[in-house]
């Protein structure tokens, strides 16, 4: 059986993981013109002069700039005039302004992304988006006919939205690679937070109950969430990372999906594969808690012969050894984050 390993001491590969998210924050000098809030396509320039907001001594009042973001997000009925907001203004902020109105991006989204999903289910659109080529991205948007349709597809790319299939389906959701445009304006962990999602935005993990990347590539996120809640213990972002890396990564890794199981569909036996991916982790990653659970895990399996579920006259009966870690997986990850 394999041995747990003590996750607190020091993990190089978790390390490794989270410098290649982080780069060097870099705060451009400015100097002056007047703004001016619109919808812009997605990749407009950001601004690199002072535009409107000069204190004393040629500084930026930062005040200043972060109540009129705050004034055009509470006014925006839709996301581009933020955005346009951001790209003529987030040079002028230092790294604390910047990630807060990127916090008050974020929120916005949290707040809008349910209506903007919404305008995509009404009149022709979904017919309209179905007959084009796939993807739809910011470029090709510009060749959909139908006026209408092309217009609130656009409005969508300029406002930071990509567009998703599910299920047949065509909606928005926020795009946080078309973020790491303000990367070197934000502090270290708000760059990593916003390449994190990316990594999700760019190629979800798993879609109509089924596994979309490797098992390897799970345990990766797992790792790189991991890294994000050990580093960065005091991030605002930090419980929206905890409950990915717990309630998503984590708990895929271990339980499987209803489409992708970790066991064989006829026998209950743990797959090869994922056995195989299960080791690479907890022999390449003993330090971390997810290499420290997935080696538990693995201990636990070899205790049942690797069966994830008994049969019997062909039915799937629960392993209690299996059920007992699995019920308690939540539990054991979030205690032995909180240890120093």
């Amino acid at each position: 059986m394999m041995k747990n390993k003590d996750h607190t001491k020091p993990n190089k590969r978790r390390k490794r993981l989270l410098a290649g998210l982080v780069l060097t924050a870099v705060l451009a000098a400015v100097t002056g013109c007047s703004i001016e809030i619109e919808s812009k396509p997605a990749d407009t320039d950001i601004a690199t002069e002072d535009n409107g907001f000069a204190a004393s001594e040629g500084k930026t009042d930062q005040q200043a700039l972060l109540k009129q973001f705050q004034t055009v997000v509470k006014g925006a009925s839709e996301a581009p005039p933020i955005i346009a907001y951001l790209n003529a203004q987030i040079a002028n902020a230092d790294q604390i302004t910047a990630d807060t109105m990127l916090r008050g991006l974020h929120s916005y989204y949290d707040s809008n992304l349910e209506a903007a999903q919404k305008a995509f289910f009404t009149d022709n659109v979904q017919d309209v988006l179905l007959k084009e080529e796939w993807p739809i991205t910011a470029q090709t948007a510009a060749s959909i006919q139908d006026t209408t349709v092309r217009e609130l597809v656009q409005s969508a790319f300029y406002g930071g939205y990509k567009l998703e299939m599910v299920e047949g389906s065509l909606y928005p959701i926020v795009d946080y690679s078309f973020q790491k445009r303000y990367s070197k304006f934000l502090s270290n962990q708000m760059k990593t937070f916003v390449e994190l999602q990316a990594v999700e935005s760019d190629k979800a993990s798993a879609m109509d109950g089924g596994l979309m990347i490797t098992w390897d590539e799970l345990a990766e996120r797992a790792l790189l969430a991991e890294a994000f809640i050990t580093e960065y213990k005091d991030s605002p972002e930090r419980e929206t990372v905890l409950n990915q890396y717990v309630n998503r990564y984590l708990t895929m890794y271990i339980n499987g999906l209803i489409n992708t199981p970790i066991h064989d569909f006829e026998t209950f036996k743990l797959l090869d594969e994922v056995k195989d991916s299960y080791k690479k982790t907890a022999e390449e990653a003993p330090q971390t808690v997810t290499g420290n659970l997935v080696a538990q895990f693995l201990d636990v399996l070899a205790s049942t012969g690797d069966q994830v579920f008994a049969v019997k006259d062909g039915k799937q009966l629960e392993l209690p050894a299996v059920k007992q870690f699995r019920e308690g997986l939540s539990a054991k990850a979030e205690g032995l984050l909180k240890q120093p």
